[in-house]
């Protein structure tokens, strides 16, 4: 994934994950670049859930965009 990538998979679970996923991406977004990957490799789930192939991932980044 690219870090545009990331930053966008950290913005949607922050915008529509329950509460550990919210604070999950919380941390992500403050992490450094390694410790964003750690997170996503930690947490596949999240990448599954909300990365670049989730519906309300390529919602969010085109409601940006638009």
């Amino acid at each position: 994934m690219t870090e545009s990538d990331i930053f966008w998979t950290f913005q949607t679970a922050l915008s529509h994950g329950g509460s550990f996923y919210h604070a999950l991406a919380a941390a992500g977004i403050k992490a450094d670049p390694a410790n964003k990957r750690r997170l996503l490799n930690a947490f596949p789930e999240l990448r599954a859930s909300y990365g670049p192939t989730s519906r309300m991932h390529k919602r969010l980044r085109e409601g940006v965009s638009a």
